[in-house]
């Protein structure tokens, strides 16, 4: 079940969104929606967001186990994901991150990003892909890229 961030937080009531699994932060809605449209058929319940700002206020309604999967985009408007990956772990420490990105494994080794609890995705990628990294995220700490 895809619910969005708009229809969460104008419930004004974190109970009126039922616990989600993965948070998918990605500006393209193509591939926001394409993320969504994988893991829900696959089982996982999904929220979506545009960007950092709206996952930040998500997280500010719902309950703090309300996702433990967030998978963003490196480059997000006004904060990276990698940004909002941090944001988050201050108040969810346990929070896994696969980051997606244009950028190649290399160019993104570069940024020198905390892979503790996260993994990188480079677009373009397969739905299986995106599965086995959310298991690997799920059995092992940290993950490799």
């Amino acid at each position: 079940m895809k619910r969005t961030i708009e229809s969460c937080i104008a419930s004004r009531n974190p109970g009126d969104c039922r616990p989600a699994t993965v948070l998918v932060v990605d500006d393209e809605p193509i591939i926001g929606d394409l993320l969504a449209w994988m893991l829900s058929r696959a089982g996982y319940n999904v929220v979506s967001a545009a960007d950092g700002e709206q996952a930040l206020a998500m997280s500010r309604v719902a309950r703090r186990d309300f996702f433990n999967v967030l998978i963003a985009d490196v480059r997000l408007p006004g904060m990276s994901g990698i940004e909002l990956a941090a944001e988050l772990r201050a108040t969810r420490p346990e929070l896994k991150a696969l980051f997606v990105s244009g950028l190649s494994r290399e160019e993104f080794a570069v940024l020198g990003v905390d892979m503790t609890q996260a993994a990188f995705l480079a677009k373009p990628f397969k739905a299986r892909q995106v599965y086995a990294a959310i298991r690997a995220l799920a059995i092992r700490t940290p993950a490799r890229i």
